[in-house]
């Protein structure tokens, strides 16, 4: 790898707008059905860094950008903090950018998204979890599903593929609208609430083709209609509630990067209207079919690549850059999104590591511009959603759950507070 390399698109905005309110962290998490041997796990970490040169880096300070350095230190293993998702300390961290934890069957990994997406982490888990399994003995082939080193390390895995496909053609002139923004109690000390359901792939799968919709569509449909009906979580009501959902975009173009390679389409649909939840979500498929467009993507591209292109924001030292992109976020991030929804997809692990794994699971944090957001990953039959909450109040989020009920799905909710659901 080279001595050092610049963020990719997507990611030279985070080192800048990131703050103990705003941790920019995701976690993915293994749930093995043994508890987690941490001196094995702790070699695991150790071996498999190595074959993730673009995870085993450190981030620097620049004049005009923030850029990425090797980091030849030996990761940290670290026993699982109740604060999830919380902003952790680099150099307290031998300068890592993720954070491995274990508790009981759990490994879990929390990443600074400027380092990579949903996607590029996963493909890091898996390769720890297989790592682990074999060190502790067991006999796992990894069908090529697994990035081991036994699989070259390609060039691609390190590419801007935002760069990679940027194309003048495509222009993009789409202005983005305030959105409804939320009211309610800010946990004390940056703590986050974790409300995870699990269901049934296959039952959930039933009642969206009902709807004619992917599983994307109807999770949304139920977060925006669930929102409609917890109207006192929310100020400026005349504003639309606009969800924010990441596609990742190696789905649209061929791409093999562990970098950031994924963009958000939005869905804006006005609740105090209290529309039905057909209603809803047609909307919802609409606004989604309309956006997941290959030329549509090609434009946001473009879009975003022409600004860090632009010769004067280039030349602008990072200390007034980061004013800049401040204020930007502001109007592009904050005031446009009232709540985020990422889906992962189906994890797919070769046949023998599956029967030591009992879930996966996917959190994005929240913050207190944006307090409510959910994660969505599904392995073999089930499916978990995993609320983050800023806030105290939980009327958003047991609609949503009473909502999915209704239709007949059987829903295991589980908490890291003690309330009563």
């Amino acid at each position: 790898m080279n001595k050092w390399y610049k963020l990719d698109n997507a990611a030279k905005v985070f080192p800048s707008v990131t703050s103990k309110r705003r941790s920019n962290l995701f976690r993915l998490a293994f749930i093995l059905k043994e508890e987690i041997v941490p001196e094995v796990l702790e070699k695991a970490l150790e071996y498999t860094i190595n074959r993730f040169p673009s995870m085993k880096v450190k981030i620097k300070k620049g004049l005009f950008w923030y850029y990425f350095e090797p980091n030849n230190e030996k990761p940290i293993l670290y026993e699982e903090d109740p604060y999830i998702c919380s902003k952790f300390n680099y150099k307290e961290n031998k300068n890592y950018l993720f954070k491995v934890n274990y508790y009981y069957k759990r490994i879990s990994i929390e990443v600074f998204h400027a380092l990579t997406d949903g996607a590029g982490a996963m493909e890091f888990l898996k390769a720890l979890v297989y790592n682990y399994l074999i060190m502790l003995g067991n006999k796992v082939d990894s069908e090529n599903l697994i990035l081991t080193d036994e699989i070259e390390n390609i060039k691609e895995e390190h590419q801007d593929s935002f760069l990679k496909n940027y194309n003048l053609r495509y222009k993009h002139k789409t202005k983005e609208k305030k959105a409804l923004q939320w009211k309610g109690t800010l946990y004390q000390e940056n703590w986050l609430a974790l409300v995870t359901g699990e269901l049934s792939v296959s039952a959930i799968k039933e009642v969206a083709y009902r709807y004619d919709a992917t599983i994307t569509e109807f999770i949304g449909a139920c977060v925006i209609y669930s929102a409609s009906k917890s109207l006192n979580l929310f100020e400026n009501k005349h504003k639309p509630f606009q969800l924010f959902v990441p596609v990742d975009l190696r789905r649209l173009f061929p791409s093999k990067t562990l970098r950031n390679f994924s963009l958000f389409v939005r869905s804006t649909v006005d609740i105090e209207k209290q529309l039905t939840f057909e209603e809803v979500i047609s909307i919802v498929k609409g606004n989604i079919r309309e956006e997941v467009q290959k030329d549509k993507m090609l434009s946001r591209i473009v879009k975003n690549v022409s600004i860090e292109k632009n010769i004067f924001l280039r030349l602008v030292p990072l200390v007034i850059k980061e004013i800049l992109l401040k204020v930007g976020y502001r109007i592009q991030g904050d005031k446009a999104n009232s709540s985020s929804l990422s889906n992962l997809g189906k994890v797919n692990l070769p046949k023998d590591m599956r029967p030591y794994i009992n879930r996966i699971e996917f959190c994005i944090g929240a913050s207190y511009r944006a307090p409510v957001n959910l994660g969505i990953v599904s392995f073999e039959e089930k499916l978990v959603i995993s609320f983050a909450s800023a806030i105290v109040e939980r009327d958003m989020i047991r609609e949503f759950f009473r909502l999915i009920s209704s239709f007949g799905i059987e829903v295991l909710i589980e908490t890291n507070e003690l309330e009563v659901f």
